[in-house]
């Protein structure tokens, strides 16, 4: 374990470092703004392919199936499609927090900046008109740096307190809408300039210049399999430290993944016959470590385990591991500093990705959809939301199997070791009785 001292020495204060910047956590928690819509979305989409998932669309009425189309088609453009608005608000939103700033004003001033970047459209029926696909995927990175250096412009403005003043007379909210005109009219204006110098290049707008110069080179290295082996293995090195590791990563991961989820979704709105990308944010949630705990629990809980401690330690672990909760098993086994626990902890999970990435890969199981599966959705259940499709769950089963199989040898030491604990402190007991017993029979 002397590698794993020496990396925890250089890791675990960035990890901490990273787990306090204002930028991810704002950045984490805009995110999250987009939640309910996306997981509204992603329930839609799903009932409105029941048919075509479960093969039973061709019985159906040709009417039924217009209906569900026409019924849930349209949720997507409203919610999935333009996430990146969301997201937008959100950052800028969280960040002004952290400045404690108006927040509802930076919000809506970094959404009015990101806004002011985007390719407007002209038709004769609909006028002016906003691409979908640029609030959503393809906005998705020039949203968040310009939510980012917005909300940084209007907060250091606010602070300074180069603002219009009004009377006490006045209303709260009223004055407070004064309070961030210049505070706002500099990000605005800056923006707004970046937008005009752009018509002169050869992308014509901000958004197709990050969206091919950044966004895109970034998703192609993050959706490839070592660019994710390695998060999930800082994930878990995180977490056995007892540093929360899902949200020191996902702050960093969070946008590459949400930005080819979208690009997933709406090939699959489209009904295409092969969605684009096998990573993203479905895939992180469905097939990494989804049912590992459960797995774990119930093979020592009711087959393997001798010691008393390590079978009441799994029962207690299986109720929440049903919900994908890893707390329990987290800090109760521990897994946290436990020596045993590192390499199965670690292991289990990249081996149940390097499965999942190369049984989609091979056609054995649809790429996920990009739909939003809530991460305390049930196993089986999750991965045929994910994929749309009962194969995914067949996956999730098949990978539950492979990091239980991992795990037993490490938990049969454990269990082994608390056996002999238990039998010593049994030994005591048993000779502490019969020196009481002596005692009283020599008395």
């Amino acid at each position: 374990m002397k590698f794993v001292d020496k990396l925890a020495e250089k890791m675990v204060p960035a990890a901490t470092l990273i787990a306090n910047n204002k930028y991810l956590l704002s950045l984490r928690d805009g995110f999250m703004m987009a939640f309910p819509a996306t997981m509204f979305a992603s329930i839609m989409i799903i009932i409105q392919n029941i048919p075509t998932t479960f093969a039973f669309a061709q019985y159906l009425p040709d009417s039924f199936n217009t209906f569900l189309n026409d019924f849930f088609g349209p949720v997507g453009n409203a919610t999935m499609s333009i996430s990146a608005v969301f997201i937008v608000y959100g950052i800028g939103y969280q960040l002004a927090g952290h400045y404690k700033q108006p927040q509802v004003f930076a919000g809506a001033i970094s959404l009015s900046c990101f806004i002011m970047l985007l390719p407007f459209g002209t038709d004769d029926v609909a006028g002016s008109f906003i691409p979908v696909s640029k609030l959503g995927a393809e906005g998705m990175f020039v949203g968040i740096l310009t939510a980012i250096i917005a909300t940084e412009i209007y907060s250091r403005i606010s602070r300074s307190g180069f603002t219009i003043k009004m009377p006490d007379s006045v209303p709260p909210m009223i004055a407070e809408s004064f309070v961030a005109i210049i505070p706002g009219a500099v990000p605005l204006f800056l923006f707004n300039l970046i937008r005009y110098l752009f018509t002169f290049t050869e992308w014509g707008n901000a958004v197709d210049f990050i969206y091919q110069i950044l966004q895109q080179p970034l998703m192609g290295l993050g959706g490839t399999l070592p660019a994710v082996l390695v998060a999930v293995f800082f994930t878990q090195f995180f977490w056995w430290f007892g540093i929360h590791g899902t949200l020191v990563v996902n702050a960093i991961i969070d946008p590459i993944m949400s930005a080819l989820a979208i690009e997933n979704y709406e090939a699959y709105k489209a009904g295409a016959t092969e969605l684009p990308h096998i990573i993203n944010t479905t895939f992180m949630g469905v097939f990494v470590n989804q049912g590992m705990q459960l797995g774990v629990s119930i093979a020592m809980a009711f087959f393997i385990a001798k010691s008393i401690r390590m079978k009441k330690t799994m029962k207690t672990i299986i109720a929440p591991a049903i919900f994908n909760v890893s707390e329990p098993m987290t800090f109760g086994l521990p897994v946290v500093m436990n020596p045993l626990a590192f390499i199965p902890w670690v292991l289990a999970p990249m081996v149940s990705t390097i499965i999942s990435y190369f049984a989609i890969y091979s056609g054995l199981v649809p790429r996920p959809t990009g739909a939003t599966v809530v991460w305390t959705t049930p196993i089986i259940l999750s991965g045929w939301l994910g994929t749309g499709s009962i194969r995914g769950a067949i996956l999730q089963f098949v990978t539950v199997i492979v990091m239980t199989a991992i795990w037993i040898p490490f938990l049969m030491a454990m269990d082994n070791e608390y056996l002999r604990e238990e039998k010593e402190i049994k030994d005591v007991e048993m000779d502490e009785t019969i020196h009481v017993d002596k005692t009283i029979t020599t008395d």
